[in-house]
């Protein structure tokens, strides 16, 4: 307004402004830390309620109003207190909720919000200092983080102003709902915080993504934590019990149920582990979500898993030999059966996940014996499953291919037989298809060849060509028709070469007819060669 009223940038009234604004908000930051630090140390961890402002002001930072101050939400308690109208009971809810998911947390975890929505609306109001807040923000989540871890992993609230006589599992489980209840904020105060800087500042925000990681790894300590204490319990304060059992003599004083489904009798050791994990999970099915305890558990159920046959071995090749394998059948079977009743009994527990156990089989190859387990319940669902692939792989495609070898192989056989019969109607159809062409190629060349042999001896050559065709007309008859003109045709051809050698003794040979000569003299002896395979018996002594 002073600039509004004199017209001038009041260059001075602006630096001392800011130079305030930065000393309130490190004045301010310094009574957060101290007050935070101060809130954990007296932190008993013990789940408190969530008032309606603080409700309405989560509800407002995940709807993307965390900037709006909470002036109107005191003022309306003000004029109610003032109204003397008294507090609903409905006003305070136990559980803190975070888009429609519950978080049970404590004290500090809610001081912890309050001031980071605090810092978020003053980055709002003063833009030139977004920049200082987003580390001021940064080391508050990081100071929880790192406090928490010490309290409550370190054990470090036992010598703190909370003097906690123990660390427990409700305690842990109480540490990992705040932490999860700060990783559901994050992405929203990211986001808030965002929306004040310039472009060219986002780089700052990697400091939560770094955050956010060291919240998860705290969460993830924290359940394994829980795993560590069963496992404590087991090693250090159930395994001395195992040397006071003897399964020989368990199995021939205790008989067994006869139905599998009947409560039966375990040893110390075991009915111990059964105990205390039974009382763990009703101390987190109250304090963790669903989901969370079926990781829990399942971890749980790993461990134990592995550990209680170990326990047996180690006990049993000890150096003080309180405790050995039982050898006889009826302590064998009694030891598998009280760890196949406990683990039943680990799995029926609500809200986890059923776990295949492999500690009977275990003891089973440890012990050299094989008892028979009841089919799991999931065995009919396998088979069923089988059934459906079956008939998936029946319907599919693949088959097709599969049983065309099948095919080809029927097929094969049927060219197998085939082999010993076609191949010889193949060949004598062969045989008798080139038979006439070889006869009907040959009778040409030797009109041709031949002349005067035929003139020399017409009678001779006229009947070697009658037995020629006989010949063809026994190998192949239905081709006689065929060959009858061709015998007419030889018969004018031998008469047209009676009379030209007349005209040709009267003159000089040429050398035409010394080749003409030469080239009679082959078919002669081709002929001669030919003739006696293919003449019979009884046509040569006709000749």
């Amino acid at each position: 307004q002073l600039e509004r009223f004199s017209g001038k940038k009041a260059y001075g009234l602006r630096s001392t402004l800011l130079a305030q604004a930065k000393s309130f908000v490190e004045r301010k930051h310094e009574a957060n830390m101290s007050s935070l630090v101060a809130a954990l140390d007296s932190e008993r961890w013990v789940q408190c309620n969530v008032s309606a402002e603080r409700q309405a002001a989560l509800t407002r930072l995940c709807s993307g109003r965390a900037a709006f101050s909470s002036r109107a939400t005191a003022r309306g308690t003000e004029t109610a207190a003032a109204a003397n109208v008294p507090p609903s009971p409905a006003a305070k809810m136990a559980d803190a909720d975070v888009e429609g998911v519950r978080y049970k947390v404590v004290w500090s975890c809610l001081l912890l919000l309050e001031m980071v929505m605090d810092d978020v609306a003053c980055a709002a109001h003063f833009q030139t200092l977004a920049t200082n807040i987003v580390g001021k923000v940064c080391e508050l989540l990081r100071l929880f983080n790192t406090r928490s871890t010490h309290l409550v992993l370190g054990a470090g609230a036992i010598h703190s102003a909370a003097r906690l006589k123990s660390i427990n599992a409700k305690h842990l489980a109480i540490v990992t709902q705040c932490i999860a209840l700060m990783l559901a904020i994050l992405p929203h105060i990211r986001a808030a915080l965002m929306a004040q800087l310039p472009a060219k500042q986002h780089a700052l925000l990697t400091d939560l993504d770094k955050i956010k990681t060291d919240y998860a790894e705290h969460s993830e300590k924290v359940l394994n934590k829980l795993v560590s204490i069963i496992g404590g319990i087991v090693e250090h304060s159930l395994a001395p019990k195992i040397a006071k059992t003897s399964f020989d003599e368990r199995g021939a004083t205790m008989p067994m149920p006869e139905s599998p489904d009947a409560a039966l009798e375990c040893c110390a050791f075991l009915d111990s582990v059964l105990t205390n994990t039974t009382k763990m999970h009703q101390v987190l099915k109250v304090m963790l979500p669903d989901e969370l305890l079926r990781d829990v558990f399942s971890r749980i159920f790993a461990y134990l898993d592995h550990k209680i046959p170990s326990l047996y071995k180690a006990a049993a090749i000890s150096a003080e030999k309180n405790f050995t394998m039982p050898t006889t059948d009826n302590g064998k079977i009694r030891l598998i059966k009280e760890v196949q009743y406990v683990t039943g009994a680990l799995n029926c527990l609500p809200g986890v996940l059923p776990w295949k156990f492999t500690a009977m089989k275990v003891l089973e190859q440890e012990l050299d014996i094989v008892v028979i387990q009841p089919e799991p319940e999931d065995t009919p669902q396998e088979e069923d499953v089988a059934d459906e692939k079956k008939e998936a792989d029946d319907g599919a495609p693949t088959p097709s291919v599969d049983s065309g070898p099948i095919d080809n192989k029927e097929g094969q056989e049927e060219d197998i037989e085939g082999d010993g019969n076609l191949p010889a109607n193949d060949e004598a159809s062969s045989g008798k298809e080139e038979v006439p062409e070889e006869h009907t190629t040959t009778i040409p060349k030797e009109q041709v060849k031949s002349p005067l042999e035929e003139h020399a001896a017409p009678s001779d050559t006229q009947d070697e060509e009658t037995s020629h065709e006989q010949n063809d007309v026994s190998a192949t008859p239905p081709n006689s028709e065929d060959e009858a003109p061709v015998v007419k045709e030889e018969t004018e051809t031998v008469e047209a070469s009676e009379e030209q050698p007349v005209s040709t003794t009267e003159t000089e040979p040429s050398e035409s007819e010394s080749q003409e000569e030469n080239i009679n003299t082959d078919p002669a002896s081709t002929t001669d060669e030919v003739l006696p395979e293919q003449i019979s018996p009884e046509e040569k002594e006709a000749l």
